[in-house]
């Protein structure tokens, strides 16, 4: 699917693992809120699209820790 970066499909974030970078954009594909960067794209839970759109475009960071996700700026600036 187009939708995303080519040949990459949006894949679950391990646990214990970050997602790191700019967020270019977010969808809603089979009930699933996937968020896009340049590398690539992950899949989180849908009801995380409010705030994930809310912060395209800027510099973010996902960790999935204990089963949950959590989500913040990463500006470094």
């Amino acid at each position: 699917m187009s939708a995303y970066s080519p040949g990459s499909e949006p894949r679950r974030l391990p646990e214990c693992s970050e997602a790191r970078g700019e967020l270019l954009r977010v969808l809603i594909l089979e009930g699933f809120a996937v968020a896009m960067f340049s590398w690539g794209a992950i899949s989180l839970p849908g009801e995380m699209e409010p705030k994930l759109t809310a912060l395209v475009g800027h510099e973010i960071a996902v960790l999935r820790l204990d089963g949950r996700y959590h989500i913040r700026e990463a500006d470094d600036a």
